[in-house]
């Protein structure tokens, strides 16, 4: 499953599984303690077959956690 994760609406990665979701979320994480610890900016959306039809699939951040 591919995955896009965009902060404030903007793409800034593309992974390939959650695992590689967890490390992106965790490291960004630590780089922002100071202004957004719980990484609300950030979205992840999952990427099937078709996304660039739908869009993608939004996924809840906290599965990442």
């Amino acid at each position: 499953m591919n995955y896009a994760i965009l902060v404030d609406g903007e793409r800034v990665a593309r992974v390939k599984s959650d695992d590689e979701v967890r490390t992106w979320i965790s490291e960004y994480r630590e780089e922002h303690t100071a202004d957004d610890p719980a990484a609300a900016h950030v979205q992840i959306l999952q990427q099937g077959a078709f996304w660039f039809i739908n869009g993608g699939k939004l996924i809840d951040r906290e599965r990442f956690f």
